[in-house]
């Protein structure tokens, strides 16, 4: 565990910015790379190991992917224009696009249907679906059923999962 420097909240080992006041816990200059111990891929997509963090994940069929923290294992999200993140539950007749069942998530609060996730042109846009235990972006809780853009980098906690945003940057 280390300690936030500003608000002395336990963070887990490796968190970027402090779940409790949106700090930066880490500076670029006292950090090591991490490379992911576990991918997660969706068939038809390469099978290129991505360098974490910085720079973004170079995948062709995909735009974004998320990173859970603290275990490294990269999702890879297709092309597609909307996602519903989630757990499934056995009997449940709506999954979400994104089962995060194997990842604990019902031990750290994720909901059912905890948020939605839209790609819009080298961008994702998240909107907490009335989950229980909330949605925050760098520590920072969102309200209800509003959009807000994400950015390459963001941590997005889901009840007590955190996820990582990675977002492949565009060709300049």
């Amino acid at each position: 565990m280390i300690s936030c420097k500003k608000c002395n909240s336990q963070e887990l080992d490796g968190a970027i910015f402090c779940s409790q006041c949106g700090t930066q816990i880490i500076n670029a200059t006292d950090t090591t790379t991490i490379h992911p111990t576990g991918v997660i891929k969706p068939s038809g997509i390469s099978d290129t190991t991505p360098q974490f963090p910085p720079p973004p994940p170079e995948f062709e069929n995909s735009t974004v992917a998320l990173c859970l923290i603290p275990t490294e294992e990269v999702i890879f999200l297709p092309n597609e224009k909307s996602f519903t993140i989630g757990r499934s539950t056995e009997g449940q007749l709506v999954v979400p696009d994104v089962d995060l069942a194997p990842f604990n998530a019902y031990e750290a609060g994720v909901s059912r249907l905890h948020t939605n996730l839209k790609l819009q042109e080298h961008r994702a846009v998240v909107k907490d679906l009335g989950s229980a235990n909330g949605t925050r972006i760098n520590g920072k809780r969102i309200s209800a059923h509003a959009e807000h853009v994400l950015a390459h980098g963001d941590i997005l906690t889901l009840g007590k999962l955190k996820l990582q945003i990675l977002i492949k940057r565009t060709a300049e």
